[in-house]
């Protein structure tokens, strides 16, 4: 296959296939398509078992695909892993740090497995330490760090040998906000400054929303792509906050907004409810809510968008499941939550 130059990935057709336990057939990618632009970030988002890591293994040559074909920098992935290897970079979820090292020797094991020379070693490092905060930090042992300094460690060790493309697994699970953040802030420097291309997955929405493009994964399948803005604009005029004139808990509303048949989200936000309709009428919106609660309208967020992309597709949302008693209708802020924790995925690779 010969990609596009623009494209630092694409994939048509893919599938993927494990067999766990006494036979038991996962199939953790079904006929998936997808292109990731050169130069620019493309966040695969979807909930555990969508096969967001399942792609990210396929596209740094460690698997191969059952069928399908996929292109990485212009090389087939089942022909020529080792070329493909040669040239990106990829940092799984559990990176491999050797904990009893300081943060420097980290740096130098991986610079030597990689062949980086001293010379690549001394412009490279300065431009590393600085990125991610951790020069006064060089003596430390790995095991000694906060899981937010274990991450950029392992991110400068990934970025080492000056990948053509970095593939990142989820790399801000488990991680505090502020190095969120800080992991975020390298990633997009290293794409506006440097040119690099990068495809990361994610469960966050709010992280996503800070891509180029979006690839939505659910239970193996592509169920959306494109930019944040296209996907924000299927929930247009859908979205809304709902408040109880009598101040009732914004938990006890939440329960009562969720049992309508127009509502397909709702969440408690910042004391009040987040709330996607099922329809952009605003009379409909109003006559249905209950006595005494009002409604206004605010734009469209990028996990709206997918709600309704769910809904469409006969996908049971969040809502439907707690609406059904399946889970107690707890959901932490939109901007922490993650499909993970709203969406049931397949069993098997994520």
């Amino acid at each position: 296959m010969n990609a596009s130059p623009e494209l630092a990935l694409v994939g048509r057709a893919l599938s993927k296939r494990f067999v766990h336990g006494k036979g038991e057939v996962v199939v953790a990618l079904d006929g998936v398509s997808v292109e990731a632009k050169h130069a620019s970030l493309t966040a695969l988002v979807g909930p555990d078992g969508a096969g967001k890591t399942t792609l990210l293994r396929l596209a740094a040559g460690l698997m191969r695909a059952d069928e399908g074909s996929l292109s990485v920098l212009g090389f087939e992935a089942s022909e020529h892993p080792q070329l493909i290897q040669d040239r990106i970079s990829y940092m799984p979820q559990r990176f491999g740090l050797y904990e009893d090292l300081s943060v420097q020797e980290n740096l130098d094991l991986y610079a030597d497995l990689h062949g980086v020379s001293r010379e690549q070693r001394a412009e490279r490092y300065p431009r590393l330490m600085e990125m991610t905060a951790l020069a006064p930090f060089r003596d430390r042992l790995a095991g000694k760090l906060s899981g937010g300094m274990k991450q950029k460690l392992g991110l400068a060790c990934t970025l080492v040998r000056s990948p053509e493309l970095l593939l990142l697994d989820e790399p801000t699970v488990g991680v505090d906000p502020l190095s969120r953040r800080e992991l975020w802030d390298i990633v997009h420097e290293l794409v506006e400054r440097d040119g690099l291309s990068v495809i990361v997955s994610t469960a966050y929405m709010d992280e996503a929303e800070h891509s180029a493009y979006v690839i939505v994964l659910h239970e193996g399948r592509v169920l959306a792509t494109g930019t944040p803005e296209e996907i924000r604009a299927h929930a247009s005029g859908r979205a809304y906050l709902a408040w109880s004139e009598t101040d009732e808990p914004p938990r006890k509303l939440q329960l009562q907004l969720i049992q309508q048949p127009n509502v397909i989200d709702s969440v408690p936000y910042g004391g009040r409810v987040r709330v996607v309709y099922g329809t952009s009428q605003v009379r409909a919106m109003q006559s249905a809510a209950p006595a005494g609660v009002q409604i206004e309208s605010v734009p469209a967020s990028l996990e709206d968008g997918l709600m309704v992309l769910l809904r469409e597709r006969s996908v049971p949302s969040h809502s439907a499941r707690v609406a059904k008693g399946e889970g107690n209708g707890v959901s932490p802020s939109p901007a922490a939550r993650g499909l993970a924790g709203e969406l049931t995925g397949a069993a098997g690779e994520g």
